[in-house]
């Protein structure tokens, strides 16, 4: 019993200074300014634009500052973004904004260090007939310039009916493989 209390002891003292072994990164509240409408957030933007997330990847520009970098082809532009493509920053914070792949989104990213980024604070927000907000926004915002979606994004038949090639045929190995080996234990009990 006294070992136990003693490896109890050395576990809690561990635990409890951690934070002050362990290198920290400044933690900061998410503080949110929110604009009334399209027009001021529009304003305020570096860049208004719809988009799909095509990709998504992470960068780690200093140590301690992480970022997920979301590729979108852009659908609509209002301001800012005059490319089929572009990536937009969010850090890895409680203020990080979660993108999607696949999904589609209306954004007002600002610019910081030369690039494009977004938080979850704003009126940024997926393009999806519940959110009502954002649906406003397309409203209120008008016509802005439409760009071609790209042959990548197209999807095909031909690449419907391939992506389900892999998934099915591992599926029918793994039930294959455990047909066997089944086989196998039932022989070997036999024996």
């Amino acid at each position: 019993m006294l070992k136990f209390g003693k490896v109890w002891m050395i576990v809690v003292l561990l635990l409890v200074s951690m934070p002050f072994i362990l290198p920290t990164q400044q933690a900061v509240a998410c503080s949110c300014m929110f604009p009334e409408t399209a027009q001021e957030a529009k304003n305020e933007a570096a860049a208004t634009f719809t988009g799909t997330v095509t990709q998504i990847g992470e960068d780690s520009p200093k140590q301690y500052e992480n970022y997920d970098v979301a590729t979108l082809s852009v659908k609509q532009s209002w301001s800012g973004v005059s490319e089929p493509e572009v990536e937009v920053y969010t850090s890895w914070s409680s203020c990080q904004f979660d993108f999607e792949k696949g999904k589609t989104y209306l954004l007002y990213p600002y610019e910081h260090d030369g690039r494009y980024e977004v938080t979850n604070c704003g009126r940024s927000g997926e393009v999806i007939e519940t959110n009502a907000r954002v649906m406003d926004d397309l409203q209120q915002l008008g016509a802005g310039t439409v760009f071609e979606q790209s042959a990548q994004e197209i999807p095909s038949a031909e690449s419907s009916r391939n992506r389900w090639i892999l998934p099915v045929t591992l599926g029918v190995s793994a039930l294959l493989v455990i047909a066997a080996g089944g086989w196998m234990l039932l022989r070997k009990r036999s024996q």
